[in-house]
């Protein structure tokens, strides 16, 4: 049985990372993009209890698709409004994906308030995605 439980957090945290759907319920979080000139900065933040049946937590994935340009160097990050959360940073170039999970994240120790932006620090820039409520 708890390989089971598992399994599914593993692939519901990996759909956090590679895809998962753009709805979102009441309180529980969602995905959103901010459309920059040579690509897209996604970020997708759920709260626990859709995940892993603990509410007390969230999960947070931070995705770029570039779509055109030359190579950049960037660092993907996660912010709330008691902490920041990076990756190290990563070459990508036209035609490439790089994300990163940032994993189960305490929502009373990094983000009372319930709501989490995705970013990226590049050689090109600051880029930010509109903020995502998952309480």
């Amino acid at each position: 049985m708890a390989i089971s439980r598992t399994l599914t957090i593993a692939a519901v945290s990996a759909m956090l990372v590679f895809g998962g759907t753009a709805t979102a319920f009441a309180g529980t979080g969602g995905s959103t993009s901010t459309k920059l000139s040579n690509g897209t900065l996604k970020f997708e933040a759920r709260n626990g209890s859709v995940v892993s049946g603990n509410s007390s937590v969230f999960y947070g994935a931070t995705e770029y698709d570039k779509s055109g340009g030359s190579k950049v160097y960037a660092t993907l990050r996660m912010e709330t409004s008691e902490a920041l959360f990076s990756d190290s940073e990563k070459a990508v170039s036209a035609g490439q994906t790089i994300s990163h999970s940032f994993g189960a994240k305490s929502i009373a120790r990094y983000a009372p308030d319930c709501w989490a932006v995705g970013l990226m620090d590049a050689s090109t820039g600051k880029y930010y995605t509109p903020r995502v409520s998952f309480c």
